[in-house]
């Protein structure tokens, strides 16, 4: 009986004692649970993340730490989704070879083209960019103004900037370089007078130079998105970069270009100084407006002159007088070259003075530069029908003016070479002048009427007149692309 008593005490104990064991065995398996799942969060495959070592503000490596608004963006995306990033800056052009390589890498942003396409699947747009053509500032230089063939022009290796160039511009020549730095430096030290960069990135190299005016903008090419990409076919890449941008907020995205490219200034007044600068502006309104009443009238006097002064300077050829490519752009644009394009009664001539380069050499510059102003007195003279005479760069002179058909045109460029042009020579000195012309008649069938096309077409007749002896005209239009070839009566 007492046996039996014992027994039955030991039995709850026995029970609690399972029960101990059963709750740590479920803890120590909630805990196994929860590390592996934290090893699992902890663990993912870093991102390689390329771009340039040298492009200021936007991505750049300073003593061995990456930096930049790019940089930054995907410090940004790294800690917002807890996923590793591993930056490799690196030239221009090995940030491409590498995304061709393949792998878990992503660039960290570049513009679209057609022939990265081939190895990369863009994600989405990120920030926008623009790029402006610089040239030196120097007198001559800035004479120039725009892309014409021939130019020599400063543009990174690799870069969207290069493609362009070669893609709009096929006549003009193009100074690769590994990165940006390296083409600021070049400029810097003579080896270019002309590039194309971004302008951002300008703004931030030219900045640390002591003579920040050394290169000026003169143009802006283009205004574009810089995408993020991943290499062609990475679907897996693709979607976990497009989730992982959408979780970043805007707010963050705003703070991160702020700092690197200042796109606002915000300044908090304290609220006691309200109704004092409300009395201090009131007072100097009434200040003001006094003053402004009793000066207006000069001050308009003067502005009107002024910028009579300053059109005159923006569309005029300081050498020659007559209007530059800015000037051009502007008159073909007006209503009358519109109506005559319509009616497909336009020709395009192309003037450039044979061998200007050897008088340049042998009379001297002083002499060649008054060869370029009796041509250009003569063709004002001569050819009062010209809708425009243009100087569009050298030795280059571009006339639009009325023709009916192709033998209008060719009287035309028979005038101007028999008659026009000897007026620039000088018998005195044995300096004899002759030009090769493009003369491109635009008829109604003709499909492109942009400026930049007719000076393209009746430059390559040039070009092809040139080829063909000099001294002579060769003649082509544009609806039917057939170029017919004829030797001026012009004796060499």
């Amino acid at each position: 009986m007492l046996a039996l008593i014992h027994l039955e005490e030991k039995l709850p104990l026995m029970h609690l004692l399972r029960l101990c064991r059963f709750v740590c065995g479920v803890v120590v398996l909630a805990l196994g649970i929860s590390q592996s799942v934290a090893l699992a969060e902890t663990d993912k495959d870093t991102i390689i993340v390329t771009n340039s070592h040298s492009w200021k503000p936007f991505a750049f490596s300073e003593n061995g730490i990456a930096k930049g608004l790019l940089v930054d963006y995907w410090k940004l995306f790294s800690e917002i989704n807890n996923t590793p990033v591993e930056f490799t800056l690196s030239d221009w052009n090995d940030s491409l070879v590498a995304m061709q390589e393949g792998g878990r890498i992503v660039h960290a942003g570049l513009l679209y083209s057609k022939s990265r396409d081939k190895y990369l699947d863009y994600v989405f747009p990120l920030f926008e960019i623009t790029t402006t053509l610089y040239v030196v500032n120097d007198s001559e230089e800035l004479k120039t103004q725009g892309v014409v063939p021939g130019m020599v022009i400063g543009v990174v290796s690799g870069g969207f900037e290069e493609e362009y160039l070669k893609m709009r511009y096929p006549l003009v020549a193009t100074m690769g370089f590994d990165n940006n730095a390296a083409l600021i430096q070049a400029a810097r030290n003579g080896k270019v007078k002309r590039m194309l960069v971004d302008t951002q990135v300008a703004t931030y190299y030219l900045l640390q130079q002591e003579n920040s005016l050394g290169f000026v903008p003169i143009e802006r090419m283009y205004k574009k998105m810089l995408y993020a990409a991943v290499p062609a076919g990475n679907e897996l890449l693709m979607r976990e970069i497009e989730s992982g941008i959408k979780n970043i907020p805007p707010h963050e995205i705003d703070r991160i270009k702020q700092k690197w490219l200042n796109t606002s200034r915000t300044t908090k007044i304290p609220g006691w100084l309200w109704p004092f600068i409300g009395s201090a502006l009131l007072l100097g309104a009434a200040s003001y407006i006094l003053l402004l009443k009793q000066a207006v009238n000069r001050k308009t006097r003067a502005l009107k002159a002024l910028n009579s002064k300053l059109e005159e300077y923006a569309f005029t050829d300081s050498l020659t007088g007559l209007m530059n490519r800015r000037g051009l752009d502007r008159v073909f644009a007006s209503k009358r070259v519109k109506i005559m394009l319509k009616r497909g009664q336009l020709g395009v001539l192309m003037l450039d003075v044979d061998h200007f380069k050897k008088i340049n050499d042998k009379y001297g510059h002083l002499k060649g530069d008054e060869v370029l102003n009796n041509l250009s007195k003569a063709l004002n003279n001569y050819l009062r029908e010209a809708v425009a005479i243009s100087r569009i760069g050298g030795e280059e002179i571009c006339l639009l003016l009325p023709a009916e058909d192709f033998h209008d045109l060719k009287v035309i460029a028979d005038y101007i070479c028999s008659f026009i042009v000897p007026q620039a020579s000088q018998d005195g000195i044995g300096l004899t002048v002759t030009v090769s012309v493009g003369a491109l008649l635009v008829d109604k069938d003709g499909k492109e009427t942009s400026l930049e096309a007719l000076l393209h077409h009746s430059d390559r007749l040039m070009y092809q007149a040139k080829e063909a002896g000099r001294n002579r005209v060769m003649l082509g239009c544009l609806s039917s692309q057939q170029h017919h070839r004829y030797s001026n009566p012009v004796s060499v």
